[in-house]
């Protein structure tokens, strides 16, 4: 959908860059030369304005015609107002059209927003990103400054757009703008943070990304996305060292978060601290009885602390007394009463895979 005329681009250029520029052109159905008078430029957008008004068709009848009736109608209203708002030849600033075209045009900024939202659905996101442009540039100048309520929502599907282009900048950019709207804080927050995990170039930038991620979860620790974020970022960029840390601090800010606890273990564990662990597993537990890897992974420390008992003495080629044999087969068994459980809990597996540690063990203990 060509909804963007060359007159529309030069404004958001002049607009956006604050360069005076004097270059002779034409204007698809706007103006036929930029050197005119900028009163009489005016005038003329306001008469297309009318036009439009009287010639607007029914959405009932044709939703596409509609949508793009609308969209040129708020394109012209805002090189209207830019022109209006211009010096005449004696320095004098007169606004001739503003009062009356925000009065009458104002209704046509849910239906701008109806038209981006349109265009979205059919998957032309580029058609729907400038539209949604529109709006904002519509709301953020003087014509509709007061009619702004929906500035969040426009701006979180500018940022989210810009986003999937892998315009970073533009999507951080965006999302700040939706940050002031409550309804949209959690989603805009969302995407920055996406933004800055494609962007971890140097430390300054780990740092800053995690701070932030940090500051999003102690604000909301209700929303688990961002302790996901931060535990992938530890397990996957090299700071496995901080992981124990992280865990220890948020078990501690929120003790009712399962899985800070299992985190705390997971991390107690891979340093074979077996009894630490178990007991961080079994707070997780105490928060959700069900939870299935917890129950498992306290099978899994019994496990491993008796294959550790086990590999150490072969290792040292020592002899492997019948106390020993006594702990091995203990843990062995305190291993499989937990992954028994899990089991049940997990019948077909979907969470943890229990069934080839179970048939181990069973084969040792029968």
């Amino acid at each position: 959908m060509e909804f963007f005329s060359i007159g529309y681009a030069l404004f958001i250029f002049m607009k956006r860059s604050f360069l005076i520029i004097t270059i002779s052109f034409c204007m698809s159905s706007f103006m036929t030369c930029f050197g005119q008078d900028m009163q009489n430029t005016a005038k003329r957008l306001n008469t297309e304005i009318d036009n439009m008004l009287n010639d607007m068709p029914s959405i009932s009848d044709d939703t596409l015609s509609y949508y793009e009736n609308v969209v040129k109608l708020m394109k012209t209203a805002v090189l209207c107002d830019y022109f209006d708002s211009k010096a005449d030849s004696k320095g004098k600033i007169k606004l001739h059209y503003r009062h009356d075209n925000s009065k009458r045009l104002s209704k046509f900024l849910s239906p701008l927003i109806d038209a981006g939202m349109y265009e979205y659905s059919r998957r032309k996101n580029d058609d729907a990103m400038e539209i949604f442009k529109l709006y904002l540039d519509c709301t953020d100048g003087p014509l509709f400054q007061k009619e702004n309520q929906n500035v969040g929502l426009v701006a979180y599907y500018v940022s989210l757009l810009s986003f999937g282009k892998e315009d970073y900048d533009n999507a951080k950019r965006y999302a700040d703008l939706a940050l002031k709207d409550a309804n949209f804080a959690h989603d805009a927050a969302e995407i920055k943070i996406n933004c800055n995990s494609k962007q971890l170039v140097t430390k300054a930038d780990s740092l800053k990304y995690v701070s932030e991620l940090i500051d999003l979860y102690d604000k909301m620790p209700e929303n688990m996305a961002y302790f996901k974020m931060l535990t992938d970022y530890f397990s996957v960029h090299g700071h496995e060292r901080e992981v124990l840390q992280f865990a220890v601090s948020e078990t501690e800010k929120h003790p009712e978060n399962k899985l800070a606890w299992v985190l705390k273990g997971e991390a107690e564990q891979k340093n074979k601290h077996w009894d630490n662990a178990i007991e961080s597993f079994k707070h997780a537990l105490d928060i959700d009885s069900t939870y299935v890897l917890a129950v498992y992974n306290i099978g899994k420390c019994y496990f491993d602390d008796a294959k550790q008992l086990k590999d150490s003495l072969q290792g040292s080629k020592l002899r492997f007394k019948k106390t020993d044999d006594i702990k091995y087969r203990e843990l062995l068994q305190s291993a499989k009463n937990w992954i028994v459980e899990a089991s049940i809990l997990d019948p077909k597996q979907d969470i943890v895979e229990w069934k080839q540690v179970l048939e181990y063990i069973n084969k040792v203990i029968r």
